[in-house]
Order: C-alpha cells, then sequence, then structure tokens
C-alpha cells in the first residue's frame, strides 16, 4: 500500500469524525503507528492528541480537545458504529457542555464527559464523571453526544458551579428556547440552600437568584417588563387626549371603555376590571 492509498483511507474515515482519527482505528484500517507517523512527518497527518491525529487539508476542527477526547473512550470504535448507551462510551457534560451548547461563559479548563461506570484516565485536563443518564437527556451537537441543556444546567448545580456563571447558562438557554422554565423550576429547587437561599425557595426563586448573579435577565421578565411599560404608555396617552379614548370606546370593547371613561377625570389609577392588572399612572 503506498502512501496515497495509506492517506485516502485514512481520510475517508476520518470525514465522518472532523477530520480526525485515533492509532487504533487507523490499525483497523490497515494503516499501522509507523505509517500514521511518516504520513506526519510528510505533514498531511498531524498528531493532536495521544493517539489522535486530524487530516491535514481538512483543517482543525472546533472544539477538537473534547472530540479527541470522546474519540479515546473507545479507541478503536468509530463514531458511526458507537451505540447510544454503550457502557464504554461517554456524554459531554457540564462545563464542557455548555461550550457546545455556546451557553454563558462558564470557565472550561478541562474535557468533562459523563459515562455510565466508573473509569480513570491518565489525560491531565480530562474529567470524567461517573453518572446514569436517560435518553431524553442527550442530544446531539456537532455530531457528539452532549447533555441536554436542563440536565447540563442540573450537573453544574449539583457540582456547585459558581452561581452567577449558572445564571447566565440559565438566561441564554431560556432565551433560545433550550429549557422550560417549569421544568427547570422543578429541577433547581433542591440546590436552593447551596447557593445562599432559605430551604423553602420555589424553582423559581432559585433561578432569579442565579440570573441576578449573573447581571442577566430572562426572555419573560423583558416581555412582562415591555408589557407594563406599553400599558402605561397607552394611560398616559389616553389620559392626554380624551377625544381618542372616546373614539376607541364606540368602537371597541369593555377595556376601552374604561379607558374612555378613565381619560378625562385623569385618574392615578385605573378601576378594577377582571383579569387586568392594576398599574400606577405617573403624575
Amino acid at each position: 500500500m503506498d502512501r496515497a492509498e495509506q492517506l485516502a483511507l485514512v481520510a475517508g474515515a476520518a470525514a465522518d469524525q472532523w477530520g480526525m482519527i485515533t492509532t487504533a482505528q487507523a490499525k483497523e484500517l490497515g494503516v499501522g503507528a509507523v505509517r500514521l507517523l511518516r504520513l506526519a512527518e510528510a505533514g498531511l497527518l498531524e498528531n493532536v492528541s495521544r493517539g489522535v491525529y486530524v487530516v491535514t487539508a481538512a483543517g482543525m476542527p472546533r472544539h477538537q480537545d473534547i472530540k479527541a477526547a470522546w474519540l479515546r473512550l473507545m479507541p478503536k470504535e468509530f463514531a458511526w458504529d458507537r451505540p447510544p448507551g454503550h457502557p464504554d462510551s461517554g456524554v459531554v457534560s457540564h462545563a464542557s457542555a455548555c461550550l457546545l451548547h455556546e451557553l454563558g461563559d462558564i470557565p472550561a479548563p478541562e474535557v468533562e464527559i459523563t459515562v455510565p461506570r466508573r473509569r480513570t484516565t491518565t489525560e491531565p485536563f480530562v474529567r470524567l464523571r461517573t453518572a446514569p443518564l436517560d435518553e431524553g437527556e442527550v442530544t446531539v451537537v456537532d455530531g457528539l453526544p452532549v447533555t441536554t441543556a436542563l440536565r447540563t444546567i442540573t450537573d453544574l448545580l449539583r457540582a456547585k458551579a459558581d452561581g452567577g456563571h449558572v445564571g447566565g447558562v440559565i438566561a441564554e438557554a431560556e432565551r433560545r428556547g433550550l429549557v422550560d422554565l417549569d421544568d427547570l423550576a422543578e429541577r433547581v429547587r433542591p440546590f436552593s440552600r447551596g447557593y445562599g437561599l432559605k430551604p423553602t425557595a420555589t424553582g423559581r426563586d432559585v433561578i432569579y437568584h442565579l440570573v441576578r448573579q449573573a447581571g442577566e435577565s430572562l426572555r419573560r421578565q423583558q416581555v412582562e417588563l415591555a408589557g407594563r411599560e406599553g400599558f402605561a404608555e397607552a394611560v398616559r396617552l389616553l389620559s392626554a387626549r380624551p377625544d381618542l379614548a372616546a373614539q376607541l370606546a364606540r368602537h371597541a370593547g369593555p377595556v376601552n371603555r374604561w379607558a374612555a371613561a378613565a381619560a378625562p377625570e385623569r385618574r392615578s389609577t385605573p378601576p378594577d376590571l377582571p383579569g387586568t392588572a392594576q398599574f400606577s399612572m405617573p403624575s
């Protein structure tokens, strides 16, 4: 097998693994360690981690450290042959999952991977965490199995990550629709005391507390604020324009009839209406 054939075999397999291949995988294809070394010396491959090469022409993949660490968990198995839930495989989690989801700015000095049974590694910047994962707690990001945003946030709280950093992750996940606040509130409630809240705090209390620590706000809070500001502005306009309020009252329902009645008298607060939030009118 000449060099061109060796490279073609390696590159063909690496194409479905972000341009990466392990020494053990290459051996399965008939390209041994010595041949890999020769390809690297020729500038056709680059050794990016222990036992992991990248095809130079493919360029460096994003988050290559995470991908290399995941490939090394089952070095002989190609990515497409790894069944979900395999006892020797793993799922990218914690701060590393935040990187892949692009959530917040939590520091990620290590590659964190959750495995279903206890395993050890000699890699200094890889941390394997042992925990069970339900099928619904795993998604795929850039071809990698990754914990969902909901599970990732829960893992960070369980690991006692900085509250402000977790709050930033929560805010970004909520704005992008990656978490449901009701589901999240149920998951985070047990962590209230660990983050300085009373044991009686609700899950919503925990969420808002963490988000405030991050100096962020939730989309729901922004929508509610915009609604309150818009309502107050409408009240100011109708108070200044009783003629407009009267016109609206002739063509609309009870809320506008209230507005027409309220505007001439310049009430400081609107009368009670069923289902209508009460707001103070600026003087």
